[in-house]
């Protein structure tokens, strides 16, 4: 459904990706780690063109979006992207902020866009928010909003950069338990991450990048479990041990009660 063949980024002389080779198959859940700098948002903004790769290959369900043909405005309708900072209008309700593109892009009647939005709505479960206003609403909520717009769109793949780094240690569930529910649905979903615990026992694959290219891959038990390089080792190390507070100890919860969260 996703491939990246030799992505790269560079900002001037600074190398971000340095040949980043990615599949992600239909109805697979895909988490990214690694370290703050190591290219993963960078990557993941490339994959609908949000940053313009300065090499390499983009193909999305067979068709390479790099091509000078290919309608950018097309191609995100079929990559929905959730942020880290939810990016919800204002002035817009719930189902303002939902039916905006669904009527602009897609061009459906207000009537069907509603349906739709109060679909996707109900999905995460905030149809009876659907009046709302973004500052009526807890970061989980907006976030559950944001990921609502996004499946609205109904598109091929679906991309979260790091969708609960802004939030409140207690609302990070809400939103986990709204993914994890998408992948049971089998969304395609490419998945920028920093909940260990998460990718441990939701993702079907685990990429660890570092230093701008994929430096390992793996099922979630090979990377947390068995990894193989030094550079992966290192950084789980500090999960799968404890030795990084609360992350650490949450994962030695999950794996103690049998890898279900």
């Amino acid at each position: 459904m996703l491939e990246l063949v030799e992505l790269r980024k560079s900002y001037g002389s600074l190398d971000v990706l340095r040949g980043v080779n990615l599949r992600v198959y239909p109805a697979e859940l895909v988490c990214v780690i690694g370290p703050s700098g190591s290219g993963k948002s960078t990557m993941l903004r490339c994959c609908n063109r949000l940053e313009e790769p300065s090499d390499g290959q983009v193909v999305i369900n067979g068709q390479d979006i790099m091509r000078s043909d290919v309608d950018v405005n097309q191609v995100r309708q079929n990559v929905g992207m959730v942020f880290q900072h939810f990016n919800l209008y204002p002035h817009l309700n719930v189902l303002g902020n939902i039916t905006l593109a669904l009527r602009q892009v897609q061009k459906k009647s207000k009537a069907e866009a509603e349906t739709i939005a109060q679909e996707a709505l109900a999905k995460v479960g905030l149809a009876h928010k659907a009046s709302a206003f973004p500052s009526q609403l807890s970061g989980g909520q907006q976030q559950r909003v944001g990921i609502a717009r996004g499946i609205a769109l109904k598109p091929q793949v679906m991309l979260f950069d790091e969708p609960t780094s802004a939030l409140d240690p207690e609302l990070v569930d809400e939103v986990l338990q709204v993914m994890r529910a998408l992948r049971d649905e089998g969304m395609t979903m490419l998945v920028v991450t920093h909940e260990m615990a998460f990718a441990h026992a939701a993702a079907d694959r685990v990429i660890f990048m570092d230093g701008g290219v994929v430096a390992e891959a793996g099922t979630p038990a090979e990377i947390f479990e068995n990894p193989q390089q030094e550079r992966t080792r290192s950084f789980v190390g500090r999960y799968m041990h404890g030795t990084n507070g609360v992350k650490g100890a949450a994962l030695q919860a999950f794996i103690g009660a049998g890898g279900s969260l």
